[in-house]
């Protein structure tokens, strides 16, 4: 009943709009919502910076080796595009795109920045001299200081400072070297360094690499580390694992760090092999993969080893747990399209003997429709250290089902629709019970006219939790919703782009009671000649964590922010970028926080004396 009348709101909300066209979501705005709708701000930053520097340096469309790298497209639209080019030769315009069986308007939306048109042959020479090479450095802090900087407790002082170079010849050598330090870092103490370097295309080995890198398989039911695959609301959750790929440049986690290698055996068969020390796990394993028109076949096998085992405490919510210094997993995957349908899967299995599973199907009716189901399993004692696949909790103890839809409604409203239920069958961390829930996402968006499109979305999250703070030695259980309203209205003339948003929430539990949040945004983007400016300011009373907002900040390339509110008050930034030469942008960021109900900001170490905080950031990019 409460799904319906909420349905039934949405509608009569968009209906007084006059529809002038259909909406096909930009790049832009498909990354804002991927940012949007992911509450880890390393994940956020990390898609951030690899988007950047593809629209910094778009692939030749023509070479299918280079294309291979971006990560929208799938394996079967690859295949597509190099059909085409077989058969007609290479492409003189983005124009084309249409004509190649797979690449919907969404599709050719999104990619069109990162690719450009222009004629390919393979050189049987290597001058690299000719490479593209890129020089980033930054600085930023905060001009109030916490209290760990002024008392000794921290080594360091509060700034960040960054540089990251990278070197590409074609789509044959890559080269990265990083340095990061943190906050409360001292110079040259536990700062974060980085490197890698790629071979592509080298006789029978496809990619060999040394230093960092990521390991991306299969759905990452059995292996995957480093940035979840690119998902909007209302697609489906199918991924395609690029296999060994560099890590990002400042995600300090979840990468390895040794050597791989991924060879061609022939047009059908592939195989990759890695062995990677971090800290004091040793991970060794393989992959192979079988391609054959619309087929795909893999099968992974993983050995974890650690120098020190791990020996968990006794919690209610940790009993099946991983504990130990040794795991194996092995895992078979697969993917197949039939015309506009779309099957895929995988089945997993640990050394403990616990399965998982994952599949799913999805169906492009035409260029704006789509619908996708997915089912999954994954069992209380799976506990892969490196899973990463598609679900609500970490992957395991999980069943859950999940449809996904986009649809062309009357009056040319795009409409998206994303629904998950899931149950846990043992208890988990804040739910000492077996317990159940469900995620909602709606989106209907319109353009009203040339320059401007209104969009509504509306999220609903119920869970089931532990009741907090309770006098008791047993631990009782409630049901907590969660609902999230926006409405965003966008402009855009020439040199102008405009963005006014609201967002309200409302945070509810059975016996703990309610929180309320609202947040209203207006930003602006002015672009002229080697100056681009854009500013923004956000009012927002929040009365508490549960219901927080996080807001999508434009950024600065390797300095993405995305900020968790809670409280009341306002905050505002500017950025300026200027370009006095083609290849040199100079940039700075800055931020202001300003709060009206506290007379400090943090907490411990991390406190701050006042009611308002102040960031800056200044970057420069060079390439040559």
């Amino acid at each position: 009943m409460f799904l319906r009348k909420m349905l039934i709101i949405w509608l009569l909300t968009m209906i007084p709009l006059t529809v002038v066209g259909q909406v096909v979501p930009s790049f832009d705005e498909a990354i804002e919502r991927y940012l949007e709708e992911t509450e880890d701000e390393e994940s956020a930053a990390e898609m951030s910076d690899l988007m950047t520097a593809l629209m910094e340096n778009p692939v030749n469309i023509n070479d299918t080796a280079a294309v291979a790298e971006l990560p929208i497209l799938t394996p079967f639209q690859l295949r597509a595009l190099k059909n085409y080019l077989l058969l007609y030769g290479q492409l003189a315009s983005d124009k084309e795109l249409c004509f190649i069986p797979g690449f919907d308007s969404v599709t050719i939306a999104m990619i069109r920045p990162l690719i450009k048109i222009e004629p390919y042959t393979v050189s049987q020479r290597w001058n690299l001299a000719d490479g593209h090479h890129s020089l980033v450095c930054g600085i930023g802090g905060t001009v109030e200081q916490a209290a760990g900087y002024t008392d000794g407790t921290y080594d360091g002082n509060n700034m960040r400072a960054y540089l990251a170079y990278n070197y590409k010849y074609l789509n044959r050598i890559s080269v990265r070297l990083v340095a990061d330090k943190d906050p409360t870092e001292a110079w040259g103490k536990g700062n974060y360094h980085s490197y890698h370097l790629m071979l592509n295309n080298i006789g029978p080995f496809e990619k060999i690499i040394f230093g960092r890198y990521n390991l991306q398989f299969g759905q990452g039911l059995t292996l995957w580390t480093g940035l979840s695959p690119f998902r909007l609301l209302g697609y489906s959750p199918v991924r395609f694992g690029n296999g060994v790929r560099p890590a990002s440049t400042f995600y300090e986690s979840e990468y390895q760090e040794g050597a791989a290698t991924t060879i061609r055996l022939g047009n059908k068969w592939g195989a990759s092999a890695f062995a990677s020390k971090v800290d004091n796990e040793c991970l060794l394993g393989g992959h192979l993969d079988f391609r054959s028109g619309n087929l795909i076949l893999g099968l992974t096998a993983t050995h974890i080893h650690l120098d020190d085992s791990i020996r968990l405490r006794n919690y209610a919510y940790n009993q099946n747990y991983f504990s130990g210094n040794q795991q194996a997993n092995i895992g078979i995957d697969f993917a197949y399209q039939y015309g506009k349908l779309l099957l895929y899967g995988e089945a997993s299995l640990t050394s403990n003997g616990a399965p998982a599973a994952i599949v799913g199907a999805q169906l492009t009716a035409d260029n704006h429709s789509f619908i996708s189901l997915n089912y999954r399993y994954f069992s209380p004692k799976y506990n892969n250290l490196h899973a990463n696949t598609y679900g609500i909790g970490s992957n395991q103890n999980e069943q859950g089902f999940s449809f996904d839809a986009q649809t062309q409604l009357p009056w040319r409203i795009n409409a998206l629709f994303s629904l998950d239920l899931h149950r846990f069958t043992a208890p988990r961390y804040g739910c000492y019970s077996p317990s159940s829930g469900a995620w909602l996402r709606m989106q209907m968006s319109r353009l009203m006219s040339k320059h401007i499109t209104f969009a509504v979305r509306y999220a609903y999250r119920l869970k089931e939790r532990n009741v907090p703070n309770i006098d008791s030695t047993a631990y009782l259980g409630e049901q907590s919703m969660r609902h999230q309203l926006q409405a965003e209205l966008k402009g855009e003339w020439q040199r102008w782009k405009f963005v006014t948003r609201g967002i309200i929430t409302h945070f509810d539990t059975e016996q703990s009671g309610q929180q309320h949040g609202w947040l209203l945004m207006q930003s602006a983007r002015y672009s002229f000649g080697k100056l681009q400016t854009s500013a923004s300011v956000a009012w927002f009373d929040i009365d508490g964590y549960y219901a927080r907002i996080y807001l999508n900040e434009s950024n600065l390339q390797y300095a993405h922010s995305l900020p968790m509110l809670i409280g009341k008050g306002l905050r505002a930034y500017a950025i300026v970028h200027y370009s006095p030469y083609k290849h040199l942008t100079i940039a700075a960021k800055y931020t202001l926080s300003i709060y009206s109900d506290r007379d400090s900001i943090g907490s411990g170490h991390d406190i701050i004396d006042g009611n308002h905080l102040q960031t800056w950031n200044i970057q420069v990019r060079w390439n040559f």
